[in-house]
Parts: C-alpha cells; sequence; structure tokens
C-alpha cells in the first residue's frame, strides 16, 4: 500500500501543476483584455490565456480524477485478494466427495443435501458430518441431519 502512495504522488503533482499553470493563464489573459476597451483588442487575450488557460485547468482535473480513479481500483483490488485469501482460510476442511456421507454447511447449521431450506442454494459448502460438527454446526432439526449423519 506504501507503494501505492508513493506511485500516484507523481501524477497528482504534474496534474496540480497543470491546473495551477492553467489558472495563471486565465488570470493573465483576463489582465491583458482589461486594458483595451474595445472587444475587438480583448479577444486576442481572451482567446490565448482564457481557453488555453481553461484547457489545462480541465487536463490536470482530469488527470487528478483518473489518478483516483486507479488508486481507488487498486485498493479494492487489494481488498478483495486480501477478502478471497481471509476466506479460503477460513473455509475449512471439506471431505472427499464420495467418502462416506455428505452435509451441506450453512451458517450454524449443516443440512442433509435433500432439505427443504437449501434445496435452491448454491453457495454453500458440502463436507463431512464430522467436519461439520468440527466446526461448531449444529444438526438441522428439520431434515433431521444429525441422526441421518449419524446412521
Amino acid at each position: 500500500m506504501h507503494n501505492l502512495l508513493d506511485a500516484t504522488k507523481r501524477p497528482v503533482q504534474i496534474a496540480i501543476g497543470l491546473a495551477a499553470v492553467g489558472f495563471v493563464l486565465i488570470i493573465l489573459g483576463w489582465n491583458g483584455a482589461a486594458n483595451f476597451d474595445t472587444p475587438q483588442q480583448q479577444v486576442p487575450y481572451l482567446i490565448s490565456g482564457g481557453v488555453a488557460g481553461l484547457g489545462l485547468v480541465i487536463v490536470g482535473v482530469g488527470l487528478l480524477v483518473i489518478n483516483e480513479m486507479k488508486r481507488a481500483t487498486a485498493l479494492v483490488l487489494a481488498g478483495l485478494e486480501r477478502a478471497a485469501e481471509a476466506g479460503s482460510a477460513a473455509a475449512g476442511p471439506t471431505a472427499v466427495p464420495g467418502s462416506g456421507p455428505m452435509v451441506v454447511a450453512g451458517r450454524a447449521t449443516y443440512h442433509l443435501p435433500t432439505c427443504r431450506l437449501v434445496a435452491e442454494r448454491k453457495d454453500l459448502q458440502t463436507m463431512s458430518p464430522s467436519a461439520a460438527i468440527d466446526r461448531g454446526l449444529a444438526g438441522c432439526r428439520i431434515c433431521d441431519a444429525s441422526q441421518a449423519a449419524t446412521a
């Protein structure tokens, strides 16, 4: 994360510099136009200072926005990566399919695969009844998973 902050420092400095130069050009254009009374004499100052300055301000702000989006994306991806690592470490032991009776682990209980509470769920983990008990899960009272798993 420290490297991420160092990598974003340079583009931010460039963007702020461009915006500052843009504001200076706008002020110089306005100051030059203020010295003349007729629009024909003021327009060249407004175009050269105002439009060019406004363009630099827009480019600078655009660079800041792009840099912030890159930084936020990198932070989100790093957070997702940490969450995936933590999730795989917390998943716990699972049984090899076909090595005995299997149950479906819920948040606090385990169920038979035919239980109506987990019939439509695809995101739950299957494991052996002993692994479910080791994780502190209780048998479902509806499908009586604890009785069927011990049989």
